[in-house]
């Protein structure tokens, strides 16, 4: 397993990227209202009186409630996608089916509702015009502003490159005129002169970003390789569809200049989907966390009182992008069981010394063991409930945890997988208090099933699945069923 020390930069890109894209929101609307206003004021300026009874601020104050529905038209029609390299032509097509999507929708409201919106029929003909206008010189000035970034190194990605051929030199002549988004740093001719250490040799030395392969002379193990040393070290893969021999369900379409480009996404939890989810987390974790504090604070107390040690365990566990971090449980464990530096150093090996041949033997096979003689009875209650699992809401707050996702992976079990790709799978995004595999079945499961629903998960997120999976969470949690 090799992980290379370039996730920082990697991020520092995809953070400005994500700010510009987060930024033509607010320009996209003020531009928006600026069209809107400045139509008012082109009819009013004809000397014409109005046909509507509606004065120029409550004019205002509709047109800047209902324009939200332009910025959602917007992003259906893929003008806030975080990258796109299409030329600027594409999006000024886009931009006018959008304004004349939205103001459709505004003509029929106005057509709707009891009280006029426009003060007079010309007036949203005007402002879908100027919003052509204005939209478009805001997105240039957006463009201008990424352009003088990236003379700086800012929002650009670096590229090492794999192919030779005649679909590689158009490629790769193709993305020197788009320098303001790629830089190529290296090249290797052939996927078959490529192995790991080679890749975290020029990673490590060139920043890489985006490995780009436009080998027509491929085969699937190479590219599965490559694909799971991406997913490992959260690298982007793009590749030329001229290509064959890997499947997937998360592929995107898209083209620099006219050559088309399929993306390989580790998981639908990129970009929005990854910011809706944070957003998500720390509304309902905030939310909940006040009124939980005085059960966590009983709870703490109790395990305090029935047996010694520390009432707070905590395991270290792989997190996104492979790194370590400590999840937070309280102790369910009896502490002549318990793992770590506050008890004594011990590991599992030497735990699993302790139990009975049958149940160690368990463990090792599925890493759960059904009535494990190491948790104790209120333990078992905590376990049952899940209530132990209270002190990683503030994993959540902190940004190790999700409220759902896989199950955070100690190393004792990473033999247990199944393969490097489903690991780099699995770290591609941020593990869960609870999951899947958690609301289905629970202990019931095989290891391989358990792996199975959290590669499902990462495939196939959405938020109403995340909010589905909690109302399942808590309903075990009443219920006190190990299952379904």
């Amino acid at each position: 397993m090799i992980f290379v020390k370039n996730g920082t930069i990697t991020t520092m890109r995809k953070r400005s990227e994500l700010l510009i894209s987060l930024i033509q929101i607010p320009v996209d609307y003020i531009m928006l209202v600026v069209s809107f206003t400045l139509a008012y004021f082109l009819r009013q300026g004809s000397g014409k009186p109005f046909s509507g009874i509606i004065s120029g601020y409550a004019y205002l104050d509709l047109v800047m409630l209902f324009l939200p529905i332009w910025l959602i038209i917007f992003a259906g029609a893929g003008l806030y996608r975080i990258r796109s390299d299409r030329g600027n032509w594409v999006d000024i097509g886009k931009i006018f089916a959008a304004c004349a999507a939205g103001v459709m929708v505004l003509i029929v409201i106005d057509f709707l509702s009891p009280s006029p919106i426009f003060p007079a029929k010309i007036v949203p003909i005007y402002g879908f015009v100027l919003s052509v206008v204005l939209v478009s010189l805001g997105r240039l000035i957006m463009t201008l502003i990424q352009r003088t970034l990236a003379l700086r190194g800012i929002g650009v990605y670096r590229v090492l490159f794999i192919g030779s051929g005649r679909n590689a030199v158009e490629l790769k002549s193709t993305l020197k005129q788009f320098k303001r988004r790629y830089q190529v740093v290296s090249s290797i001719s052939s996927l078959s002169e490529v192995s790991t250490s080679k890749l975290s040799n020029i990673i490590s030395l060139k920043h890489v970003d985006i490995i780009m392969v436009a080998d027509p002379s491929t085969n699937e193990e190479n590219l599965l390789e490559i694909l799971a040393f991406c997913q490992q070290n959260h690298i982007g893969y793009q590749f030329s569809p001229t290509i064959s021999g890997l499947y997937t369900s998360n592929i995107l379409s898209t083209q620099i200049g006219s050559i088309p480009i399929l993306e390989l996404r580790p998981t639908p939890l990129e970009g929005w989907g990854r910011i809706l989810k944070r957003l998500f987390d720390l509304i309902v974790t905030l939310i909940i966390i006040i009124p939980v504090l005085p059960v966590l604070a009983l709870l703490y107390l109790i395990i305090k009182a029935t047996d010694p040690g520390p009432a707070i365990y905590s395991h270290e566990c792989f997190g996104r992008t492979g790194n370590k971090i400590n999840v937070y449980k309280l102790r369910t464990m009896k502490a002549e069981f318990s793992i770590g530096p506050k008890f004594g150093g011990r590991t599992i090996q030497e735990v699993l010394k302790l139990l009975p041949k049958d149940k160690a033997d368990e463990y090792r096979a599925t890493a759960k063991i059904k009535d494990d003689p190491r948790v104790g009875r209120f333990g078992r209650f905590l376990r049952r409930t899940s209530l132990d699992e209270l002190p990683q809401l503030f994993n959540v707050l902190k940004g190790d945890l999700s409220l759902v996702g896989p199950r955070p992976l100690p190393e004792s079990e990473l033999g247990l997988l199944g393969g490097k790709q489903n690991l780099a799978r699995i770290v591609a995004i941020r593990p869960g208090i609870t999951g899947l595999w958690q609301v289905s079945g629970r202990n019931d499961l095989e290891y391989y099933e358990r792996v199975k629903l959290n590669l499902y998960y990462i495939d196939n997120w959405s938020l109403w699945l995340d909010i589905k999976i909690i109302f399942k969470t808590i309903w075990q949690a009443v219920i006190g069923s190990n299952g379904v």
